[in-house]
């Protein structure tokens, strides 16, 4: 989900934006979700150019927050 929306995560852990504990715990959030029947198709169609991430996505903010800016 995060490249989808051009988060680089590697980058966000070296500069401090994200914590390695976060990134886990965001993992764990993303392993144990109940909504891949809408996450996995949804990724498929969008490849590496989605504007933001879905509103049913329980990472959406912390997601939008990594974002790179403009």
């Amino acid at each position: 989900m995060a490249r989808t929306i051009g988060v680089n995560v590697n980058g966000a852990l070296q500069a401090g934006r994200l914590a390695r504990g976060e990134f886990a715990g965001m993992v764990a959030t993303c392993c144990h979700c109940d909504r891949t029947e809408r996450c996995m198709p949804w990724l498929a169609r969008q490849g590496a150019g989605a504007e933001a991430v879905p509103d049913w996505c329980p990472l959406k903010s912390r997601l939008e927050a990594l974002k790179p800016r403009a």
